[in-house]
């Protein structure tokens, strides 16, 4: 379960190493404007958003093994596409194929179907801090790699780490254990009637998008503002990694351990609109610390609640959801962002942000502070007692795997 976690840093490694120069990049190509580096930044978001739930359903019927392959390998091909292009189009089609390969939920399935009652909050935990870390080690290397080999470097590094993915994916992983539940596979339309969801779903959409728009800012404000050469930014992204690394077992340790998840979820907000404060005030760097601080705050439980609050037969669908609506907030907020400032400059797009991360923290406030459940598992069961916990209001979920059946308590 490791390396499937590191699979998935390897991934988002892999998307994040460019984030950090990707805006200047962009900007020296033919047809670039700051609407269309936008739209460069967030496009491969816009391929997971659609296809998540495709490929969700498709590792269903055919393995997670051989969808997860085929989706690392589509994000090789549109790296390689990205490290080629000369203008501004080809950029945003290669951006659209390496977003292409949309397995991030098929992940998360697989880490469900892997894990025990005992360990998958752990397991979500773990992956949610290798992905914070992936985050953080692109703030380094992208800055230094980038300005010294250039940009077509990092996508070409992103095209290899894929390919290690996949030996890794065919060598390390096991295959998942069969599990059976007694409801129907659920709807979209179901998924989206459980208000807990909304709100986390709403800060994963918060949180990425606000990511996308400081990956965009802060590069042009330091170099295109402030004179910095671009080889100097990994004096701002480093000390923001530095405090990002306690944010990370800091947020698991009060979720997880400590069941203070709505109090993480409310600081993390609290950090990254206080960010927005800090760019409007011009001081950048505090900006970008404070920033990095409340992303990796949150992200190492974000994944892991979505979990928590869907029932098993919800699962798949809820965790690709939610990664479809993250992704939403990634490429909408590149687009807005780079219209915003196109047309109206920093402080606007700065308001804006204000405005929605205040209905945010507002939404945080009703969110319900999660309890866990109380998990039994009985190896001799008969159809008569499975129905009686179906029809027992107190119970969660229920379900077999390998033989044993689990049920889940409201506590």
């Amino acid at each position: 379960m490791t390396y499937l976690s590191l699979i998935m840093a390897i991934r988002f490694l892999g998307l994040f190493i460019v984030m950090p120069l990707l805006a200047i990049f962009a900007l020296k190509l033919n047809g670039a404007t700051d609407t269309t580096v936008g739209i460069a930044l967030g496009a491969y978001a816009l391929s997971q958003m659609f296809l998540q739930v495709i490929f969700g359903k498709m590792s269903d019927k055919y393995g997670r093994k051989h969808i997860l392959a085929f989706g690392l390998f589509i994000l090789a091909l549109g790296s390689v596409v990205c490290a080629m292009s000369d203008n501004i189009y080809t950029l945003i089609f290669g951006r659209l194929l390496q977003g292409a390969g949309a397995i991030g939920g098929v992940v998360l399935a697989y880490l469900n179907d892997l894990a025990t009652e005992e360990t998958r909050a752990k397991i979500f935990a773990r992956m949610g801090q290798f992905i914070a870390l992936a985050f953080g080690i692109s703030m380094i290397v992208g800055p230094t790699i980038g300005a010294k080999y250039g940009v077509n470097s990092l996508f070409l590094i992103t095209a290899g780490l894929a390919i290690l993915a996949i030996v890794l994916l065919y060598t390390k992983v096991p295959n998942p254990p069969k599990v059976e539940h007694f409801e129907n596979h659920a709807k979209i339309s179901e998924v989206l009637t459980n208000k807990e969801l909304l709100k986390i779903y709403f800060s994963g959409f918060m949180q990425k998008g606000m990511m996308v728009i400081i990956f965009m800012v802060t590069p042009l404000i330091f170099v295109n503002e402030l004179g910095w050469n671009k080889f100097d930014l990994w004096k701002v992204y480093v000390p923001a990694l530095i405090f990002g690394i306690f944010a990370m077992p800091f947020g698991a340790i009060m979720a997880e351990k400590k069941g203070k998840g709505k109090l993480v979820f409310i600081l993390s907000a609290l950090f990254m609109v206080s960010s927005v404060i800090a760019f409007l005030a011009k001081f950048y760097v505090v900006g970008v610390i404070l920033f990095f601080f409340g992303f990796n705050l949150l992200e190492p439980v974000l994944q892991s609640f979505t979990g928590k609050v869907a029932r098993i037969h919800e699962k798949a669908t809820a965790m690709s959801l939610g990664n479809s609506i993250q992704y939403m907030g990634i490429f909408f907020g590149g687009m807005v962002a780079g219209m915003i400032k196109q047309h109206y400059g920093y402080s606007a797009l700065f308001y804006l942000i204000l405005a929605l991360g205040a209905i945010w923290i507002a939404v945080l406030f009703t969110m319900k502070e999660f309890k866990g459940y109380e998990v039994k598992e009985f190896k001799e069961f008969d159809d008569n007692m499975i129905e009686e916990f179906k029809n027992n209001e107190n119970v969660h979920d229920l379900f077999i795997k390998e033989k044993v059946l689990i049920v889940r308590f409201y506590k």
